[in-house]
């Protein structure tokens, strides 16, 4: 291998391996949200529909 792609394996291999170690982090920190949005969370205001949607294909 030549130098160069030497290099971009190593930075690709730490920008994939560190944003998935920061990513960890970040999620043991703060596993959930401390609130949703407005009407983001509450099925019982959403239409229910008996049928499946038609599609036309």
């Amino acid at each position: 291998m030549t130098p160069i792609a030497i290099v971009f394996l190593v930075l690709s291999a730490v920008v994939v391996w560190g944003g998935l170690i920061v990513s960890a982090i970040f999620l043991g920190r703060r596993p959930e949200i401390a609130q949703y949005p407005a009407g983001g969370d509450d099925p019982a205001s959403e239409e229910v529909y008996d049928l499946p949607p038609i599609r036309d294909t």
